[in-house]
């Protein structure tokens, strides 16, 4: 049967390798058993992240120069996700989010920039941070709370973060702030900030529903000085780009987002096939009956949709890249494929739940942790209904269709 990775000819036979080397990484270092002790723990796997790195598996389209694995296109980015959460999850997922937002370093950082703060990430020696949610504000960002005042050579910031992936671990990261307010997202400006600098406090936040072993935190600025060296691209080219940088890098990071619902798709989907497989009621295997049957057939239907509309958008990404696909058009797309990846997990996980019956409500066989750990990929990088006002208004612009 055909590869999905088929109706890529010019990058087949690399991406087929490298999915090789992700699920060899896989089998070699994952299993439910560590899976729930990083959990219980609500722990960051640093030793797995680190193995990840020194295979090329936590940035594979970013250039070696950077410390990525060098392949040409972003689908490189979707099959290591992609294969990974399959295999495992809750440690899947910590894996692929410690570099969270480095990408847009890579994207729009300087060349100094990109060589100092990015090859450490892509090696597995430190996790990265993208701070843009704040508590009044959430998924809407077109006016921030965090102000950043030029004072001489320095930016003195203020303000508050929330929910802000990686930050009790990393060193560093971005944070968007208001640098002419009146402007609101006119006036917005990326930072590179370190989490030791004077007037940074960082505070934890745990006993999230999921995604245990990914740390979580808030983080306060109290006049923090920031060197003008570190406006995201050079005060030049990057002073008040934020907003609309930001939201260029969601054109494709949602196209990530989408890559863990169909992961953990995809988990819960094997699970639930080899249970049916295994499992005997009446004298024999679940799997022999019509009802059970007809799950299994609608949820390998979804999950192949998935991965359709998913691996589309990413083919994409190369050429937005390149200025050659519209901002608002790769926007639609790759908003199609979180919100429908996103919700095929959770019709999946749903179903693999209702197959175990009682067993599926608990830890042992796995399938309800699955189920927390998807859950807030229909909140996070812009909530399912915020991407749907973002294809609604490439629909009504002219600029996207199916």
């Amino acid at each position: 049967m055909t590869d999905v990775l088929d109706l890529f000819p010019q990058y087949a036979e690399e991406l087929k390798l490298l999915r090789k080397t992700a699920r060899e990484y896989a089998q070699r270092n994952f299993s439910p058993e560590l899976a729930r002790e990083y959990e219980k723990k609500e722990e960051f796997p640093w030793d797995l992240y680190k193995k990840a790195g020194e295979l090329g598996l936590l940035a594979p389209s970013i250039p070696t120069d950077y410390g990525g694995g060098g392949f040409t296109t972003y689908i490189a980015d979707i099959v290591v996700t992609e294969e990974l959460v399959r295999a495992e999850p809750t440690l899947g997922l910590a894996i692929m989010a410690g570099p969270f937002t480095s990408h847009m370093l890579y994207f729009f950082g300087t060349e100094e920039q990109r060589k100092k703060y990015l090859p450490p990430v892509y090696r597995g020696e430190n996790t990265f941070f993208g701070a843009y949610t704040e508590p009044e504000h959430g998924t809407d960002i077109t006016q921030l709370n965090t102000v950043a005042e030029k004072k001489g050579d320095k930016y003195i910031i203020r303000g508050m973060k929330t929910f802000i992936t990686n930050a009790p671990t990393a060193k560093y990261g971005l944070l968007l702030a208001q640098t002419e307010p009146e402007k609101r997202h006119r006036g917005q400006t990326l930072f590179i900030i370190h989490t030791d600098w004077p007037g940074i406090t960082i505070r934890r936040l745990t006993g999230k529903m999921g995604q245990r072993t990914i740390p979580v935190g808030e983080i306060y600025l109290d006049n923090v000085e920031v060197p003008a060296e570190n406006v995201l691209g050079g005060e030049e080219k990057g002073l008040n780009q934020g907003f609309y940088w930001t939201l260029a890098y969601f054109n494709v990071s949602r196209i990530g987002v989408a890559t863990l619902g169909l992961g953990i798709a995809l988990a819960a989907f094997d699970k639930a096939l080899e249970y049916a497989q295994k499992r005997n009621q009446f004298g024999q295997p679940l799997i022999n009956f019509e009802m059970i049957q007809e799950k299994l057939a609608r949820m390998a239907m979804l999950i192949e949709a998935a991965r359709s509309l998913i691996y589309r958008a990413a083919y994409y990404v190369d050429d937005y890249l390149k200025f050659k696909i519209d901002p608002r058009a790769m926007g639609a797309i790759a908003g199609a494929a979180k919100v429908y990846g996103t919700e095929v997990a959770n019709y999946v996980v749903d179903e693999a739940i209702q197959i175990h019956g009682g067993y599926g409500y608990f830890e042992e066989f796995d399938v309800e942790r699955y189920w927390r750990d998807h859950r807030v990929t229909r909140i996070y990088e812009g909530t399912n209904e915020i991407n749907l006002l973002t294809i609604s208004d490439a629909l009504r612009r002219g600029v996207w269709k199916p």
